[in-house]
Formats: structure tokens, C-alpha cells, sequence
């Protein structure tokens, strides 16, 4: 098939040359390369359904999975051999577990040996084990299916009717077909492997393109959203800033800094950033090239015959279609040759690639192209051949995130709505965060009479109400006993009414909030008095309740209580702690994940504070990753979400230096804190286990070029106290 022209929308675009040949077969066999779709996770079944149906006729099975083979790594084999040459088991884990990494190599567990006693010890004991493990790394150990490969077989072969058990082994996994073979063996045989991926991101967009139709009745699609042009200022606009969060191939924070310094415009720079944002293209020094071109501080260096294909990508290499371009446009390559190139740089053949340089250079001399020109052409082709993307691929990917970008931009609380429900809890907080910077979009505790099992949303006020299926404890079944019970008999007058609503088949009273139900009782009403606390502590009775403060929580509590026939322990409420607002705060924190502290409130009341007046200034954490307050000396008051004792090599003394990284958090806000040596190694101790703990702490703002937005730095003289 030979492709000569193209009708776009716009305007008639002619093909030069589409005939790709046997471009791209692969591997001595000559054999296709894979055809890769991608499907909504939750539909990737329904589209092997419909292969079945389409292709299995007249009782013949032509469709069927692809088998996989795991591989004996180094920390199972050690456990086998361990166990043929009757090592104690114990040792043998022991030697596993200071092995770590499920990748470990034979050559590292020498490296280990050489640095680690006990396994230097193990090594000089048992030589045959060791020596027998070698062997055997690599080997298959299990077979399984292929997560994604479906393969169907031709319809005949030599003229005769065929099913797929005529050109592969094949059997019967749990009513699947699957071949005895792995996706290389099958590509040998002939047969071209078609990988249905099921991508989240696919069910993600939607699902939100289902909520916007169902509340909003727009009619959008993904297909409408593509064929509008893909030029939405307000889309491009999100990027720029930097709110990627949830974005397809865009939400990492290397990627969005990238997407800052850029500043999109156009598809055309989400294709490049996807393509460019690759280990080998940062470490090549092509990634950042293309920006300064991109932002015009330096013009782009087009060589002989090279413009055409360069032009588009500001004088850059990127895609490998650029380089079949290249050699047909200097070298005089067809496109099939272009094509096979490629492959051969990415495979580095080395005797292969030489022998077509030949052909390029003496191509290039009678197109007219000078010998330098030529040769700095190839050398460019050559470096940059085994690290270069695929247009059509990046294109995809960067179409799927502008679609995710645009859904955001337009309709951002159907986005962050649907957001939330496929976010983990380290996701949620960056979620948040985002929202209340870049939309109208805000989330709210819980509420008894509207929160569902799910994230329920109010559009009229853009309010996000904090699902029960996310309060500690309170699993699907008790958050569906709730809101049936709520739909059946209406709204909760107030935790007494809850109470005696929902435990009116109760039969014993509690003497605690930890007392468990009967079994018989648990399974008719899956609500525990354990499960009444954590409603209370989240905040869901606050409006019902009509409480003007959190702290009026501990008077909910104990009617809660009384209604289930006990009384609150002192232990468990101080006196001294009930009237803080932050302790009523850290506990909704504590059992839903959402609330709000008031930092600003516990450091004014600290006794820390007389110490650190006059050395630095308070600041939220929102005012420190500000970028104008870089260098300023401040104190913050957070909560430590995490600790991470690392080291560096000094590059004068070439000791290891200790120092500490901590995230803290204010709510939706969140920092890195830089704890070094001569400040960590004397609170080392105390500084390991700050992990969930309220803290103070001075430092100085310094941004990190690493994470791309400002950080705290400690000093000899910084002051760090526990609230």
C-alpha cells in the first residue's frame, strides 16, 4: 500500500513518501514489530470479548493469550539452592534480606560480599551453593499470562481451514486459552502479537467526561475534544503555571518544571516535552538545547538538506521519523531504509551501520551536500539514534494529557472530583493543595446527611464532601448500611437520632467505644460504637449538630456515649487537652485524613516562640514556597510526614556526611526541610523519630534546582522544639 496523499480539515497535505517496506521487520527472523493499543482499564476485557466473537467462527479458536515465562532472580534462587543443599533456612533468609533489591545481579551479590562480613562468610562456607546458584539465574521458574498480548492466528494455512493450536502449542489456563510459548518464541513462529493495554488514565477521563454529560448535559466526548482544534488558551495556561497534578505523563515534578520553563503553547510543544523528557535526552543535553531554542536565547543551526525535517522541533533531533527524513532528504535513502535504520542504531549492529554510512555519505556527495555537513549529519543521527522517541507515540501520549489538561481547565470540580476517588492518600494532599490554588473547587469534611460511600459533590456550591469510604475504619458495607438507612428514612436529626436509628436491633449495651458486636448482630448492622467515634471525630455531625467550633466535638462525643449506654474515659480526653483547638484538628487528621490545623495559633502559644523572636520571622508554609522569599530566615510550624536520614562523599576529606531530609505539612501545604550534618548530628536521635509529630523549626529558604521549588535549610544555629 502506498499512501500518496493526505486530506486534512484545513488543507490538502501531500505525502512525499509513506511505502515503509520491510522497514519495520525485526530480529534476524524478519518478524513484525508488536501493534500496541491502548483501552480504558476497565473495557480492555469487553475488547478481547468482541475479538472472540469477531474472529472464533464456525467453531474454530483463532484468538488466544500470549504466555509469559518469571525468571529465577538472585535472592529466590538462593532460597532454592539454600534448601537443596540443606542450609538453614534462617541463614538463607538472613543472606536474602541483606540482598534487598528483587533485581540484585551475581555480580552484586560479590560487591556485597566484599563490603558485608556475614555475607563474605556465607560466600567462604557454603562455594558449592554458590556456584550452583549461577547456572540457574535467568532460568524460567513459572509460567503465567501475559498481561496485555493477544495474538489471532490466520484464518488458513496452506489452503486448509486453521485454529491456533496449528502454529503454536497451546492450553487452557482457567478457561483461557494461552500458549505454551513466551511473545518472543511467538514472533519467531510468525505470528504478530497484538498488546490491548488497559491504561487507568483512559477510565479516569472517562469517567469524568460522564460526570460532566450527567451534571452538565455538554455532550463532550474525547473525540470532540481532540477535533476542537487542541489550541485552548486556558488549557496551556494551567500548564504553564505548573498545575499538572493528575495529568497523564505530566504530573511528575520534574516534568512540570520542564512544562515551566517551557511555557506550551501548542500540541506540537506537549509532543516534544514528551518525547524530550527522557533520562537519555536530560543526560544527552538535547532537552534543555530544544528549550533554549524554544525560548529564542539561542537560534536554531540547521546543517545542509536538514531544515524540512528539523524545523518543526527548533533545529533539534527528537523523533525517530526525523531521521528516516534526514537520510532520505541528504543521503538519498527510501523510506523502508530510513525505517530500518533506526532499528539498527537502537540494536547497535555496528558492522551494519557502518555499511550504510557508506551508502549515506556517497548518497549525500550527489545530492550536493558538503562532506562536513554530511558527516556531522551522521555523527548526529548515531548519537542520537539510540535514544530518540517515536512521533506517533509521543503524540498519543501528549494528546491523551492535553485532553486530561483541557477536562481541568473547563471543568475542574468534576475533574477533582473524579480525581479524588483513584488517589491514594499521598496523592490526596497534592490533589488538594492544587485545587484551592488554581480553582473554585474546595473540599469539606464529611457530612452525615450527604457524604456517600464515595466523594459526593455539590456543584451549585463547587464543595467536594469527604467520603465515608475514606474515614479510618468505616469499610464499604458500613458506609452503605449508612446512607440506605438515610435514603429509607431520611435525614439524621443529630447524633442521637443516628444512634438509635441505626442501633435500634442492638442487643447489649457498650461499656466502650472498643467493645465488638456479636457476631449475629455484626452481620445484620455493620456499624460498631468504634465506628460512631471516627464519624464524630471526622467532623460528620458538625453541621446536624449545629457546633460552632470544634472543640464542641467532645459534647457529641458524649452524648454519642450515653446513647450507647456508657460514659467518656478522662484518659482518653485530658482536661487540659479538650478546650485546644489543634488537638480536635489532629484527631479528624488522624481518623479521616482531612482537616485543618491552625499552625499559626499552636506557635504563638508555644514556649519556643520568646527563644526564636528576633532570629527569624514566622511564615506559612504556603508564603515559604513563595519564590520571592528565597534567602529569607523564617520559622514554620508543621507536622512531619516524613523522615529520611541520607549521606554525600565530601569531596575533600571523601568521607560519607550524614544529613536528613524531612516533609513537612500545613494542612494542604507541604516543604522539604534540609537538616544538615552540623545540625543534624547533634539531634540525630530526636530527629528519627519526629515522624507525625507538630514541630517548630528555623531555617533559611533556598530554592533546589532537584525539586523546583524552594526548601528549608537548617543552620548550626537553628532551633527545632516539639509541640
Amino acid at each position: 500500500m502506498r499512501i500518496t496523499k493526505i486530506t486534512h480539515e484545513k488543507a490538502p497535505v501531500e505525502a512525499l513518501d509513506t511505502e515503509a517496506d520491510e522497514g519495520y521487520l525485526q530480529g534476524p527472523g524478519r518478524v513484525l514489530a508488536d501493534v500496541d493499543v491502548d483501552y480504558q482499564a476497565d473495557r480492555r476485557q469487553e475488547v478481547k470479548e468482541y475479538l472472540e466473537r469477531r474472529y472464533n467462527i464456525e467453531g474454530r479458536q483463532r484468538v488466544f493469550s500470549a504466555g509469559t515465562f518469571s525468571t529465577m532472580k538472585l535472592k529466590a534462587c538462593l532460597k532454592d539452592v539454600c534448601r537443596v543443599h540443606k542450609i538453614p533456612v534462617s541463614l538463607a533468609n538472613y543472606i536474602s534480606a541483606i540482598i534487598g533489591s528483587s533485581d540484585a545481579t551475581w555480580t552484586d551479590l560479590f560487591r556485597l560480599a566484599a563490603r558485608t562480613p556475614k555475607v563474605r562468610k556465607f560466600v567462604n562456607d557454603y562455594p558449592q551453593a554458590v556456584e550452583d546458584m549461577r547456572p540457574l539465574l535467568g532460568q524460567p521458574r513459572s509460567a503465567s499470562v501475559h498481561a496485555s498480548a493477544i495474538l489471532i492466528t490466520p484464518e488458513h494455512r496452506d489452503g486448509e481451514p486453521s485454529e491456533c493450536f496449528d502454529f503454536t502449542p497451546v492450553k487452557r489456563v482457567d478457561g483461557m486459552l494461552v500458549s505454551e510459548l513466551d511473545g518472543y518464541s511467538l514472533d519467531e513462529v510468525g505470528l504478530l502479537k497484538n498488546d490491548c493495554l488497559g491504561i487507568l488514565e483512559l477510565t479516569k477521563i472517562q469517567s469524568v467526561l460522564n460526570e460532566i454529560n450527567r451534571i452538565y448535559d455538554s455532550g463532550i466526548s474525547f473525540e470532540k475534544i481532540v477535533l476542537s482544534g487542541l489550541d485552548d488558551e486556558k488549557t496551556y495556561g494551567l500548564l504553564c503555571e505548573g498545575y499538572t497534578a493528575n495529568i497523564f505523563q505530566l504530573s511528575s515534578a520534574g516534568m512540570t518544571r520542564y512544562l515551566q520553563d517551557m511555557q506550551p503553547a501548542s500540541i506540537g510543544d506537549l509532543i516534544a516535552a514528551n518525547a524530550l523528557y527522557r533520562p537519555a535526552t536530560l543526560d544527552s543535553g538535547a532537552a534543555e538545547n530544544y528549550l533554549r531554542c524554544r525560548l529564542g536565547e539561542v537560534a536554531p543551526v540547521y546543517l545542509w538538506g536538514t531544515y524540512d525535517a528539523l524545523k518543526d522541533t527548533c533545529g533539534q533531533l527528537i523523533y525517530q521519523e526525523q531521521v528516516s527524513r534526514l537520510v532520505r532528504d541528504v543521503g538519498g535513502f527510501s523510506l523502508a531504509e530510513g525505517v530500518r535504520l533506526v532499528k539498527l542504531i537502537s540494536k547497535k549492529k555496528i558492522d551494519v551501520i557502518h555499511a550504510m554510512r557508506e551508502k549515506f555519505m556517497t548518497g549525500a556527495a550527489e545530492k550536493g551536500c558538503p562532506k562536513d555537513d554530511a558527516l556531522r549529519i551522521w555523527d548526529l543521527i548515531e548519537s542520537a539514534g539510540s535514544y530518540l522517541f517515536n512521533l506517533s507515540h509521543a503524540s498519543a501520549y501528549a494528546i491523551t494529557a492535553y485532553v486530561g489538561a483541557w477536562l481541568k481547565a473547563n471543568y475542574p470540580t468534576a475533574f477533582y472530583t473524579v480525581a479524588l476517588q483513584y488517589a491514594d492518600d499521598k496523592e490526596i494532599v497534592t490533589l488538594m493543595s492544587e485545587m484551592e490554588r488554581c480553582s473554585a473547587a474546595r473540599i469539606v469534611p464529611p457530612d452525615i446527611n450527604l457524604s456517600q460511600v464515595q466523594f459526593y459533590t455539590d456543584y451549585h456550591s463547587d464543595s467536594i464532601y469527604w467520603s465515608f469510604g475514606r474515614i479510618k475504619m468505616v469499610g464499604v458495607r458500613t458506609a452503605e448500611h449508612i446512607v440506605r438507612e438515610r435514603e429509607r428514612f431520611g435525614e439524621f436529626t443529630g447524633v442521637g437520632d443516628f444512634v438509635r436509628r441505626i442501633f435500634r436491633h442492638r442487643l447489649k449495651k457498650y461499656r466502650t467505644w472498643e467493645d465488638d458486636l456479636p457476631p449475629a448482630e455484626a452481620e445484620r448492622v455493620p456499624v460498631n460504637a468504634r465506628h460512631v467515634r471516627n464519624l464524630i471525630l471526622a467532623g460528620c455531625f458538625d453541621t446536624v449538630e449545629r457546633i460552632a467550633s470544634v472543640t464542641e466535638r467532645y459534647g457529641i462525643l458524649q452524648r454519642a456515649a450515653a446513647e450507647l449506654g456508657f460514659a467518656l474515659d478522662e484518659r482518653d480526653y485530658p482536661p487540659e487537652e479538650i478546650a485546644k483547638h489543634h488537638f480536635w484538628a489532629r484527631q479528624q487528621i488522624a481518623v479521616s485524613g482531612i482537616g485543618s490545623v491552625d499552625y499559626r495559633r499552636i506557635f504563638d502559644e508555644s514556649a519556643v516562640r520568646a527563644r526564636i523572636k528576633g532570629r527569624a520571622s514566622y511564615m506559612s508554609l504556603h508564603d515559604a514556597l513563595v519564590m520571592e522569599n528565597e534567602g529569607k530566615k523564617v520559622a514554620v510550624c508543621a507536622t512531619v510526614t516524613d523522615v529520611e536520614e541520607l549521606s554525600y562523599k565530601d569531596r575533600m576529606t571523601g568521607d560519607r556526611v550524614a544529613f536528613c531530609k524531612i516533609i513537612l505539612q500545613q494542612n494542604t501545604d507541604t516543604i522539604e526541610a534540609v537538616c544538615w550534618n552540623d545540625f543534624f548530628s547533634a539531634r540525630r536521635a530526636e530527629i528519627m523519630r519526629l515522624k507525625d509529630r507538630i514541630v517548630v523549626l528555623t531555617g533559611i529558604i533556598r530554592y533546589s534546582d532537584f525539586s523546583g521549588a524552594n526548601t528549608l535549610h537548617t543552620t548550626k544555629t537553628s532551633i527545632l522544639s516539639q509541640e
